[in-house]
């Protein structure tokens, strides 16, 4: 079989039935990104499932139904018992509707939440290059080699700098998976530390610039154009707001 990404993200669901199952188990045992990429998905899920917030019903929101429920029986009458007039289905569905949508656009600690998963996958695919044999994928200080090396290997095309004369000299780059998608990872040097440039398109719910540290390592976010772009290594948290905003320019 072809690799397939939907194949392994239904397998890990179990999902398949078992004539399909076996002959994926079989292609991940013998082909290395999809075993990575599969290895990956079961990390993110995990991550998503500890890390994921979980909101009660605000109390609000019963009070609210029962009170409309109240108001539409005062109008129309008590209604025959065991049933509930199509009308009071319709009123409980708007409020709850209304008071969803407000509670939605209240200030949430999910952006946050997704945030920092975000930047520890970063942080673990970041270690994992360098205690691993896959930093690089295409080795090569020249931008137009790294560049189109990508092409056909994602939907997208990174955009790839060069800031050897301001000590951030490109080293290379890979294809890595990141919250259960492909990214560019693009690989620069600071004197002997290594940073890891993880980069794809930015959707509507952009993460807003933020900072994240741990254990040493720094990741810094941030959006530019249609992209979003996460940096991460152990140099100084300056030096990486240095790197951010040279790549901004």
């Amino acid at each position: 079989m072809n690799c397939s990404r939907d194949l392994i993200e239904a397998y890990m669901d179990e999902e398949l039935d078992p004539g399909l199952s076996a002959p994926v188990e079989e292609h991940l045992s013998g082909c290395q990104t999809c075993s990575e990429a599969y290895s990956h998905f079961r990390e993110q899920r995990e991550n998503i499932r500890s890390a994921a917030p979980y909101y009660t019903v605000p109390a609000q929101l019963e009070r609210s139904i029962r009170d409309a429920l109240r108001q539409a029986a005062a109008n129309e009458g008590k209604p025959a018992a065991g049933s509930l007039p199509w009308r009071w289905l319709a009123i409980a569905a708007t409020v709850l509707l209304a008071i969803s949508v407000s509670w939605n656009l209240r200030p949430s600690p999910r952006r946050t939440a997704e945030s920092d998963l975000i930047a520890q996958n970063v942080l673990s695919d970041h270690i994992r290059s360098l205690i691993g044999t896959h930093l690089l994928d295409v080795p090569s200080s020249d931008q137009h080699t790294v560049k189109p090396w990508f092409n056909g290997k994602l939907d997208f095309s990174p955009e790839v700098k060069d800031f050897v004369s301001q000590g951030f000299p490109l080293i290379g780059g890979r294809l890595d998976y990141l919250m259960g998608r492909p990214v560019a990872a693009l690989v620069y040097g600071r004197r002997q530390h290594v940073i890891n440039v993880f980069t794809w398109p930015a959707d509507s719910s952009a993460i807003a610039e933020n900072q994240f540290s741990r254990n040493g390592y720094n990741a810094i976010h941030w959006a530019h154009g249609s992209m979003t772009f996460w940096a991460v290594s152990d140099i100084a948290p300056a030096e990486l707001t240095q790197f951010k905003n040279l790549y901004e320019r």
